[in-house]
């Protein structure tokens, strides 16, 4: 197996564990991915298998058309997800698939979040959208991620959680982070008033 293969396994198993460690995910919720520069392939988690379970060679290959390349379990429910974002999305080189609770609480509202942080308009592009309701693992929960996200770095998918992506898994999860952070933020300031949108023409990149 291609060492570009083998590297983006141990990096796609790395990151699963800090997503089940960080409480993003619990039991065998969510999924990541990444994108095997210049092979046309995607490595992604197994599905309906405890993180903690997995070993580095546990994590399936797929090409970029959904046919499987390698592994002895079947890819996570959502690959057609991961794969319309890596089409639809060429400067994107990794994913992550949350449950995490504070953006998913949002989730269930059928409502977005607004630009109110410093951190989500710069690292995540701005407003985070949320995607039309569809059923797990369906072409059209795919197709509706893929339109929610837009250029940005993150969208949440009604009743169910969020998305994430970098231009590696690392930073999707990273990413996936500063969502969670900012959905906090969000819940929160509703307590005292409400929050207010950045104000953009007075915000210079650090």
């Amino acid at each position: 197996m291609e060492t570009a293969v083998l590297e983006a396994m141990k990096e796609v198993h790395r990151t699963a564990l800090e997503m089940s460690k960080r409480g993003l995910v619990a039991g065998t919720s969510g999924n990541c991915s990444a994108r095997v520069t210049d092979m046309d392939l995607v490595v992604i988690t197994p599905t309906s298998i405890e993180y903690e379970l997995l070993l580095a060679e546990d994590m399936c290959v797929v090409s970029i058309d959904g046919e499987k390349v390698e592994g002895r379990y079947s890819p996570s429910v959502e690959i057609n997800m991961h794969l319309e974002i890596y089409r639809a999305r060429p400067d994107v080189g990794g994913i992550v698939h949350t449950h995490q609770t504070m953006a998913t609480a949002i989730s269930t509202t059928g409502k977005g979040i607004p630009p109110i942080l410093e951190e989500q308009v710069f690292k995540l592009g701005g407003a985070i959208e949320i995607a039309e309701y569809a059923l797990p693992g369906t072409m059209e929960l795919a197709l509706s991620a893929v339109k929610a996200l837009g250029d940005r770095k993150a969208c949440l998918l009604p009743h169910h959680g969020a998305v994430a992506v970098g231009s590696k898994v690392r930073d999707a999860l990273l990413n996936a982070e500063i969502l969670e952070r900012t959905a906090h933020a969000f819940i929160i300031s509703h307590l005292v008033g409400g929050p207010r949108v950045v104000p953009f023409m007075d915000i210079t990149h650090p």
